[in-house]
């Protein structure tokens, strides 16, 4: 298990259970993550209800502005999903001085295609940021 969160003892099953707590969105992601820790970005989709629905990666080094097209792209695809919420791994780089004005900007892009971005985590070597 990654060395920032500990194991999950209860997953939210894909279609059935509401994702909606910050423990609970980490369990999938905890599952999602390469180890050891290099540069992807997961995307959990859930619907309306709060049940996820899809979830994929983008293994690259990119900022988040720079793949948020990509993201939203992937997740108009799944006719349920309704909102989003991403992950990130920087392979042990911390938080950026422009994490906030990405989200800020990642969010709107999402919110102009119709899906709500909702959280954006940062998995760094010893430590768990949420960036929104």
């Amino acid at each position: 298990m990654l060395e920032t969160i500990t194991p999950p003892i209860d997953v939210p099953r894909a279609h059935l259970d509401p994702i909606t707590t910050l423990s609970e969105k980490l369990a999938v992601f905890s599952l999602a993550l390469t180890r050891p820790l290099r540069h992807e970005t997961i995307v959990l989709c859930c619907d309306a209800s709060q049940r996820g629905v899809g979830i994929f990666a983008f293994d690259t080094k990119l900022k988040i502005t720079e793949i948020i097209d990509r993201i939203i792209g992937s997740a108009i695809n799944i006719e349920s999903a309704v909102t989003i919420s991403l992950c990130t791994s920087r392979a042990g780089d911390s938080r950026l001085a422009s994490d906030k004005s990405q989200f800020s900007v990642a969010k709107n892009r999402c919110q102009n295609a119709g899906i709500a971005l909702t959280d954006w985590l940062l998995v760094a070597h010893g430590d768990v940021h949420v960036l929104n």
